[in-house]
């Protein structure tokens, strides 16, 4: 891109939690944004090209940064991953352009399947087909024998410090931007028991060592509070889940003190609360019914404390679906976050998470240009952020990667494998 897009008389979310700005203009050089603000203070060069894009009565917020999917899932009913190596990755890169088709710009995947993930990633950043950014973790950490049995393109199962830190490097070895521990069992492993404890301080603590070697973060898989509890004492950067973190304040404190994140995974719970639910197994359904409230309790209570908490959708988990990953900003509202704070939730503060601050998460000068384009105001309404009426464009690196197939934009602007949204 040679040429300076402005895009004009828009309302301006600008993911930092600042109100609104009316008729506002957004500037975009190359793959950045070169101003964003009140109109009448941008001060464009005579002597450069400007491509001008009007926008009036439509809403513009950084492209969305979901912390937590799993892309070899598509919200199957059954919960499984079935197919072979081939037919999981298709679904992975079918499901990460779904994602960005959303509005989804960036994507933290922690349902890696066979190193498939990196594969994925790999086509996209070479251009053979549009997607988000994809940041990856490849397989989880974990103690749980009965999750490495359920799942076992999906975990690595670690015993001893040891042979924790041996499964650190090879995931880090593989491409991993970040580690994912198993902290406690799975809700959707039958035979795992949810809040149990699987790895002890000395296994936790070498996965965190390995990974500041190279600056990377750990995200702790981590239901029940002991677990919890000695995942954020040994120096992760991240809670998954935290369902039963609202019984303990002590360990909410020291997740505010240590600027440990909340990623809670409320829309898997939110989606089975209201119905469909004929084809999903019993015993799924009584344990997301059993622990959603406690989730939606904890997410209130950590938010409330000062914890900072981003969005994170789980989707991919039955019934929860790619492409509609914008309800878990519904889902972070139901549990007493005002609206803005759960759109700051999915971008600035995801940004900040995934250590992407200073390029990703908000609409300022010099970050760059992942934007998202709505009808309507999604501050009086947070649904219109998964509705793919409401969406009329998604711009990535400052590319037009997302579009409605009534609109038309400059060839100049619209990236090579374009999607439609809503196909």
């Amino acid at each position: 891109m040679n040429i300076l897009i402005a895009f004009h008389h828009v309302t301006l979310i600008d993911g930092t939690g600042r109100e609104p700005v009316p008729d506002a203009t957004v500037a975009v050089r190359e793959r950045q944004i070169t101003y964003a603000g009140k109109a009448r203070t941008w001060l464009p060069s005579l002597d450069e090209d400007i491509l001008n894009i009007d926008l009036s009565g439509k809403y513009l917020l950084p492209g969305l940064i979901d912390c937590h999917v799993q892309l070899a899932r598509g919200g199957e009913p059954h919960g499984r991953i079935d197919g072979d190596d081939g037919i999981v990755a298709v679904r992975m890169l079918s499901n990460a352009r779904r994602n960005l088709a959303a509005g989804i710009t960036t994507v933290r995947d922690l349902g890696g399947w066979n190193q498939l993930e990196f594969a994925v990633r790999e086509a996209i950043e070479r251009g053979d087909f549009c997607g988000p950014r994809l940041v990856l973790t490849g397989r989880c950490i974990s103690g749980s024998e009965a999750a490495a049995a359920q799942y076992p393109g999906r975990y690595r199962l670690a015993r001893g410090a040891d042979e924790v830190r041996k499964a650190a490097r090879e995931q880090i070895r593989r491409g991993a931007d970040s580690l994912e521990l198993g902290m406690t069992g799975s809700l959707l492993v039958q035979d795992d028991v949810a809040a149990a404890k699987q790895l002890n301080a000395d296994e936790i603590s070498a996965a965190v060592d390995e990974a500041a070697k190279t600056q990377r973060r750990v995200a702790a898989h981590a239901h029940g509070i002991e677990g919890i509890r000695q995942a954020v004492l040994a120096g992760v950067h991240s809670i998954e889940h935290g369902t039963y973190l609202h019984k303990s304040r002590e360990v909410i404190e020291e997740m505010k003190k240590r600027g440990t994140f909340l990623v809670p995974t409320l829309n898997a719970g939110r989606v089975l609360e209201e119905g469909g639910t004929a084809r999903v197994p019993a015993w799924m359904l009584e344990r997301l019914n059993e622990t959603y409230e406690s989730a939606r309790k904890s997410t209130r209570l950590a938010h409330q404390a000062g914890v900072l908490v981003a969005m994170g959708s789980n989707a991919g988990t039955p019934l929860n679906r790619h492409g509609e990953n914008g309800l878990g900003l519904l889902s972070m509202k139901q549990a007493g976050l005002k609206p803005m704070d759960t759109i700051v939730a999915a971008t600035f503060t995801a940004a900040t998470l995934l250590g992407r601050e200073s390029g990703l998460g908000s609409i300022q000068e010099g970050k760059l240009a992942d934007l998202l384009v709505l009808d309507s105001d999604p501050l009086e309404d947070l649904n219109r952020l998964a509705d793919k009426k409401q969406i009329r464009a998604v711009f990535l690196d400052g590319k037009l990667v997302a579009r409605q197939s009534t609109d038309t934009y400059p060839k100049t602007i619209i990236a090579r494998d374009c999607l439609l949204i809503g196909q």
